[in-house]
């Protein structure tokens, strides 16, 4: 089944604040940062069901090689990406948005 991806807005403020913070630490970990959202918004829409559940209808997907956790729902043919945090950010973060998108 395929897929479509959509991204909400507020996931690019996060995007950008982890990618300014990476490239103010070393040239060329901002690009590695954002290839491995890449890799990982390909891993969700090779099989969505795979990764953990954290909340009623939300899922996350770590990072490879960065401590980020990526946060999305599925509906039918389409996953929402609802945000991108640190991994010591609790979850309770992701719940906040949540309450704030409806």
């Amino acid at each position: 089944m395929a897929f479509e991806i959509i991204i909400k807005p507020i996931v690019f403020l996060d995007l950008d604040e982890a990618i300014n913070w990476y490239e103010s630490e070393q040239e060329g970990l901002a690009a590695r940062f954002y290839k491995s959202f890449e890799t990982a918004i390909e891993r969700i829409k090779e099989n969505p069901d795979a990764f953990t559940k954290v909340i009623a209808g939300v899922k996350r997907i770590l990072l490879k090689r960065f401590p980020y956790k990526v946060f999305y729902s599925v509906s039918e043919n389409t996953i929402f990406i609802l945000g991108v945090t640190h991994s010591k950010r609790s979850n309770a973060y992701i719940r906040k948005r949540l309450r704030s998108m409806k």
